[in-house]
């Protein structure tokens, strides 16, 4: 007979002998666990499915890529920062005010760690996870299925009211300073118009119009007539050069205030925009059945385990025992 058979053999004896103390270890393991499983509050599961967005501002630009577009959906960077969001103390905070998580959770108010023991309850109830095709899955265990379902509805909304604060924040600042160099541009252009304006009134031409008013200069016979043209001509020699630059500046000045005009109407749209940054595959409802706890594998669980361990406390007597003997 081979050591492995006897062995199998001997344990197999050496448990039927031992039958009557696996049983009653398993009986009073499992009347146990019953117990436990029915004291054991139910809960019920809720969950919310999310895509977010890969956009978070709508575009001015004249051309727009594909990632710029506000219906595409986003990847995993962005579905990253979805997580981070979700899981931040903002949201936290204000969905433990609104359902008076302290009392709901039955947190002793009194012990030393009130906030740790709660934000400790707040993730055992609450959990964010993405799953294999990228999707954000928001699942709430509560006592009450009403409330499961209402806590990831609201999480899911808070994340855009989140997220546009963030955004908000930092926009209205590059909007701020958009708005003053616009202003600034704006003013510049004017009172080089003015100046042009001025010089025009004076007399002074663009070298367009010098060829013209030298010929309306020869061609006039009047004496008072061709007296203005040799005004405006002088003048002209004078100070053309200066309505030339003039020229040229507001030239340079017009392209640089619409690119700004353009930049300033994006700052514009993302400091005052709230737009949402997510795809709702699927709203949380309230659960028909409760998810927790599933009582016969508690029981099977637990009962399997004192078996086991009331096995190995056997072996490991019977084996003192004979180093003794």
């Amino acid at each position: 007979m081979s050591d492995p058979t006897h062995n199998t053999l001997y344990l197999i004896e050496f448990l039927w002998k031992k039958k009557k103390s696996i049983i009653t270890a398993a009986v009073i393991a499992g009347v146990i666990s019953i117990i436990v499983s029915l004291i054991i509050k139910e809960k019920f599961e809720s969950s919310v499915t999310l895509y977010p967005a890969k956009s978070s501002s709508v575009t001015f630009n004249e051309v727009i890529t594909e990632d710029q577009s506000v219906s595409k959906f986003g990847e995993e960077e962005e579905a990253e920062q979805m997580l981070q969001i979700l899981e931040s103390g903002n949201i936290r905070s204000k969905i433990i005010s609104k359902y008076d998580l302290l009392n709901h959770y039955e947190i002793d108010v009194t012990g030393k760690y009130v906030n740790t023991d709660l934000n400790k309850t707040y993730y055992e109830n609450i959990s964010f996870k993405r799953n294999n095709n990228g999707a954000v899955i928001i699942t709430v265990m509560d006592k009450s299925p009403d409330t499961a379902a209402l806590i990831a509805n609201d999480i899911a909304s808070l994340y855009d009211s989140t997220k546009n604060a963030m955004i908000h924040e930092r926009a209205l600042t590059d909007f701020n300073i958009k708005k003053e160099k616009l202003n600034k541009l704006k003013l510049e252009m004017q009172q080089l118009r003015d100046t042009m304006s001025a010089l025009t009134s004076l007399g002074v031409v663009t070298d367009d119009a010098y060829q013209a008013l030298t010929e309306a200069y020869i061609n006039a016979k009047n004496p008072s007539v061709q007296k203005k043209f040799q005004d405006k001509i002088e003048m002209t020699d004078q100070f053309g050069s200066v309505l030339k630059s003039f020229q040229v500046k507001v030239e340079f000045l017009s392209e640089r205030l619409a690119t700004m005009e353009t930049s300033y109407e994006q700052a514009e749209s993302d400091a005052n925009s709230f737009l949402s940054h997510k795809f709702i595959v699927e709203k949380a409802y309230p659960a028909e059945k409760k998810s927790y706890p599933i009582r016969w594998l508690i029981v099977v669980m637990s009962t399997t385990s004192v078996v086991l361990l009331t096995i190995l406390g056997l072996i490991i007597k019977q084996r003192i025992s004979e180093l003794k003997s």
